[in-house]
């Protein structure tokens, strides 16, 4: 294959994982003044957001290009790192939820439109190493501003911390003004064309969500969004479950997260007409290892399950990112893009709320409970899309 080598999109993706203030990323409101509570609603409000534009500026990214959102979406982005300065230096919980307004424009306009993107240069197997390649940038920025933090926060303290990444982003603009423009939309001129109302209708959108594998689809994507969620909000619980310090979370995010940017090296070497046999696989040994790490105790264990999870996770979820893209040419929609996956991305959104309401409740049932449900959730949905796409004999 040929080797896909280093281009703005990737200094855009290190560029914006460069998040210096993420290991204290609480800490920057509750010492502002914004107390427990006040931080959830803070949550609420950038998910609540998300939800209501996610198709709003789906339709917008479709008629304005991929290129040009990716620049209103990385100004808006700086502006909101601008805002949550603000509001750290002076306090004001209104400047938090207008920041974390705009970061909810800000993930909105990003939603889909990157993957969209990827997908209309880089189309056929170089997709899904495109996107590894581009995520592994993003995870070496995450890297090296996890490393850099203490020396940052200990000169500077939170506030050095925000800049720092307010800096980042603003680089990120020019970055993103420099990407290529994608290439004009090629209509689906092959038999496996779906015939579709006319081009940009309600009605053409509604046939990519009528088939039974795009349901399926997009709530195996929504498996993969709950799973990270738990990674995110449980690790640390597990940790003192098992007796160890907290201290320790911090080299495992770095292993954990350097474990993953092996995926672009996997995909790469699995041809392409394997792809959906081998995301099943790794669906079920997610489940496998969720289960096994809900109970378990072994200190090596469970530490080798942390590492391993987030690169199944999402080795499984380029792949599948694939089969939905693939999906939507089939159904002539691939001037709705953005829109259709922005539809898609409403699913895991609507978790996302549920869990930050509910989130009480599930602690109270325990972590183990969440996270043999994920995983047997994650387990149905990816035998369920396998068995579907085997059954109406669909390639990939």
């Amino acid at each position: 294959m040929k080797k896909v080598n280093i281009d703005r999109l990737d200094m855009l993706s290190f560029l914006n994982g460069l998040v210096f203030y993420a290991p204290v990323a609480l800490l920057v409101r509750t010492n502002a003044g914004v107390t427990m509570a006040q931080f959830f609603v803070l949550q609420a409000i950038l998910s609540i957001t998300v939800f209501l534009l996610e198709i709003p500026t789906g339709v917008i990214t479709d008629r304005i290009g991929y290129k040009n959102t990716m620049i209103l979406a990385q100004i808006t982005m700086f502006l909101a790192k601008v805002l949550m300065l603000a509001a750290f230096l002076t306090g004001s919980y209104r400047i938090f939820v207008i920041e974390a307004v705009a970061e909810g424009f800000s993930a909105c306009f990003l939603s889909g439109t990157q993957d969209a993107y990827i997908y209309s240069v880089y189309r056929n197997e170089q997709y899904a190493v495109k996107m590894a390649h581009v995520a592994n940038f993003g995870t070496a920025g995450f890297v090296l501003s996890t490393l850099l933090y203490v020396g940052l926060y200990h000169f500077g303290g939170i506030g050095m911390l925000i800049m720092s990444t307010m800096m980042a982003c603003g680089v990120g603009i020019p970055c993103a003004a420099g990407i290529r423009r994608e290439p004009t939309v090629r209509e689906p001129g092959s038999e496996d064309a779906i015939p579709v109302a006319s081009k940009g209708s309600v009605m053409g959108i509604l046939v990519v969500f009528s088939d039974v594998r795009m349901i399926l689809m997009v709530f195996l994507a929504s498996g993969f969004s709950l799973g990270f969620l738990l990674i995110n909000f449980f690790y640390v619980d597990k940790l003192a479950v098992c007796g160890l310090r907290e201290e320790l979370m911090s080299p495992i995010i770095i292993a954990y997260s350097v474990t993953q940017m092996l995926a672009e090296k996997i995909l790469g070497w699995i041809e392409h007409a394997h792809y959906r046999t081998v995301m099943l696989v790794s669906i079920i040994l997610s489940g496998v290892v969720m289960i096994l790490f809900a109970y378990n105790r072994t200190t090596m264990v469970v530490i080798g399950i942390m590492v391993l999870l987030p690169l199944l996770l999402s080795f499984s979820e380029f792949i599948l990112d694939y089969m939905m893209n693939t999906h939507i040419d089939r159904c002539g929609q691939a001037n709705n893009r953005a829109t259709v996956l922005s539809v898609a991305n409403m699913v895991s959104n609507i978790m996302e709320i549920v869990f930050l309401f509910a989130s009480a409740y599930i602690v109270s049932i325990g972590i183990s409970a969440c996270f043999v449900s994920a995983g047997i959730i994650l387990m149905l949905f990816g035998i369920g899309v396998y068995w579907k796409h085997i059954e109406n004999k669909v390639e990939i």
